[in-house]
């Protein structure tokens, strides 16, 4: 169960918990029309896909609420050897204090209707 970083949103995700960031052979088994945009994205469970290829829906497309949701900077991090999110830069795997507010909305704009 490793720890990445939402290339859509930006927050911390557990691939347990978003089919493996629904990338890695996992991105055939779901429709893709709500944003085809994010197919081929690691995407972490409020923006993954919210229905399969066969139109039944998904449990995604909200945050599944496991932990709670933390946002952070795009781009400055990366899974380790071990599976943790690790600071580039720095080499920390306190991800929690890089930890940026969502905006008003965040939540909502992984969501496309």
């Amino acid at each position: 169960m490793s720890l990445f970083q939402c290339e859509h949103c930006g927050c911390c995700e557990n691939t347990a918990l978003s089919s493996q960031g629904f990338v890695n052979g996992m991105e055939q088994f779901y429709d893709w029309s709500y944003a085809p945009e994010r197919k081929g994205l690691r995407l972490c469970s409020a923006c993954g896909p919210t229905s399969f290829a066969s139109g039944k829906p998904t449990e995604y497309g909200k945050w599944h609420g496991r932990f709670p949701r933390t946002f952070l900077p795009m781009g400055i991090f990366h899974t380790n050897s071990v599976g943790n999110l690790e600071h580039t830069e720095t080499g920390s795997e306190n991800f929690w204090e890089f930890e940026i507010a969502g905006k008003d909305g965040e939540e909502a704009a992984c969501i496309t209707n």
